[in-house]
């Protein structure tokens, strides 16, 4: 049985305490995200799957897929465009589940503040599950909007003659990628997210 500690215990468990703690919060009930990140999550797949249809059946037959600056450098399919609007952001949403499942499997191996305090009990590390699985999940979010972005930027440069990119559209919707990215880290790490909480004793 892992040793019950106090509150504000910080001391690293050694690893046969951890394997235990690990285990035993498997065994515990899986924590439902908050109503707010599904709320984002669940928007972001919408916007995303509607963007997707409404681009894929205007686009014509001969769609650029890259630029060189703003001229198109490489073409593609219709159809060949339709696959990465899909393909792209559903192999990293199950890249990130799957990194949210290694907080029950290699605890370890998860870094985070307060990582030490969150280790401590089986029902603190399943609550450290819930906060990383609902920042990778809103990381994933970001990451769907910046492919239904792409797909509107795709669809627009189709249509234009030469297939070439309007503007500054791919630096606007970098900087706006990147600003959510860092907006999310810098909550992570310097917010009190992490902070000890009496939600996990």
């Amino acid at each position: 049985m892992v040793t019950q500690t106090s509150r504000w215990d910080t001391g690293f468990p050694d690893p046969e305490q951890l394997r235990e703690t690990a285990r035993q919060a498997r065994q515990l009930p899986t924590e439902p995200m908050s109503r707010g990140v599904r709320a984002i999550v669940g928007g972001a797949v919408a916007v995303w799957l509607v963007t997707v249809l409404v681009v894929y059946s205007t686009l014509p037959e001969r769609v650029p897929t890259h630029w060189d600056g703003s001229k198109p450098d490489d073409w593609s399919s219709r159809a060949g465009a339709l696959v990465a609007f899909v393909v792209g952001p559903i192999a990293i949403g199950a890249v990130l589940r799957l990194v949210t499942t290694l907080v029950l499997r290699w605890p370890q191996g998860i870094n985070a503040p307060n990582k030490e305090y969150w280790l401590q009990t089986p029902q603190r590390l399943r609550h450290f599950e819930r906060l990383v699985r609902e920042d990778l999940m809103l990381i994933g979010a970001l990451t769907t909007l910046l492919f239904a972005a792409i797909s509107v930027m795709t669809g627009v440069a189709a249509h234009r003659e030469g297939g070439e990119l309007p503007g500054v559209f791919f630096s606007v919707i970098m900087i706006a990628f990147i600003a959510g990215i860092l907006g999310l880290v810098v909550r992570m790490l310097l917010g009190r997210r992490y902070q000890p909480s009496d939600e996990a004793v």
